[in-house]
């Protein structure tokens, strides 16, 4: 369970940010924030629980007592709400704590409330409202959790907990297709090795992707149009000996020091160097985030010997910056083995 609690804590740690930062700045309500924080972790510990192939014991699933110190600080965090009915964070760390002791339903009253006094517009408070829901359901996404997955990927595509969520929704509903390019996107911004082998053990059971999938993998995720760079791909002499039959051939674009998924990418064999390949819009893996002319990116080519797309130690790898101009041609060459 220790590893699912890591990839809880890495997952949940912008949620934490975002609902604990009001309450630190306030001194007698850090307790409060410190105690919310890990509450947060321990909620989604259980989701992640509940979706992996790993054999839970019982006795791991069984919800330990609630400890007087947590009891007394979710009610007082209750006391607070009630003076102040219209403290959207304190409803957002309630139902966090709701759903860390097992109060399922009053975990959905409590994001409910804080979706209502969003508007509509917090993206913790759809995700949580969709986590307290699939929890309440034993770990089966039920139609209305999926829409709040869904509607939490149009709030913010690139968000990891909206990708993650987005996947096993669009996979619950029979969108392989949909569920694999929401976590190949999640994969591709270099989270945790455990999450990276949940992400990669859940995509193989999703089995090969469709045809049109396979003919244009992102096509429908990135505007049609705009920018294109022609890249004659290369090797260098040096390198070539390290080739030994076909691998997976990544080619992508991605902005410096930014992190997320890159603005365009394709995945192709080794057979591919020596040729030309062309990345534009229609490669882009996540809407909203595309070519545009003047950008400065790395072109990167990587050949990678287990066919994923994070980096691993003995991939072939070439770079170069470009500044994206709407038509395009540079040459990329593979000149590095990667540490």
């Amino acid at each position: 369970m220790t590893s699912f609690l890591i990839i809880a804590a890495v997952m949940t740690a912008v949620a934490v940010a975002l609902v604990a930062t009001p309450l630190l700045k306030s001194g007698r309500n850090r307790l409060i924030a410190a105690l919310v924080a890990v509450l947060m972790v321990g909620a989604a510990a259980g989701l992640y629980a509940t979706w992996s192939n790993w054999n839970w014991s019982p006795a791991k699933q069984a919800r330990t007592p609630v400890s007087p110190e947590v009891a007394a600080m979710i009610a007082k965090l209750e006391a607070h709400l009630r003076h102040d009915p219209g403290d959207l964070s304190g409803w957002l760390m309630l139902g966090r704590s709701y759903i860390a002791v097992g109060r399922l339903d009053d975990a959905i009253m409590a994001f409910d409330r804080a979706l209502t006094l969003s508007r509509g517009k917090s993206l913790e408070a759809t995700i949580g409202y969709g986590e307290a829901l699939s929890l309440q359901a034993g770990g089966v996404i039920t139609p209305q959790a999926a829409q709040l997955f869904e509607q939490a990927v149009t709030m913010a595509p690139t968000d990891p907990q909206a990708l993650l969520y987005g996947g096993f929704a669009a996979a619950v509903r029979g969108d392989s297709d949909l569920a694999r390019s929401r976590w190949e996107a999640l994969i591709a911004m270099h989270p945790p090795a455990p999450v990276v082998r949940l992400l990669q053990a859940k995509i193989a059971q999703l089995g090969p992707p469709s045809p049109a999938a396979s003919a244009a993998p992102a096509a429908a995720a990135g505007p049609a149009g705009g920018p294109t760079v022609s890249i004659d791909l290369a090797i260098a002499p040096a390198l070539r000996a390290h080739l030994h039959g076909p691998a997976a051939l990544y080619v992508f674009a991605a902005q410096p020091g930014v992190p997320g998924p890159p603005l365009a990418v394709k995945r192709l064999t080794t057979a591919a160097i020596g040729t030309r390949v062309e990345l534009s819009n229609a490669d882009s893996m996540v809407a909203g985030r595309s070519l545009a002319i003047g950008q400065r990116v790395v072109l990167t080519a990587r050949v990678s010997f287990d066919g994923q797309p994070t980096g691993a130690a003995g991939d072939l790898v070439g770079e170069r910056t470009y500044e994206v101009e709407p038509k395009g041609r540079v040459k990329l060459v593979i000149d590095r083995i990667e540490p």
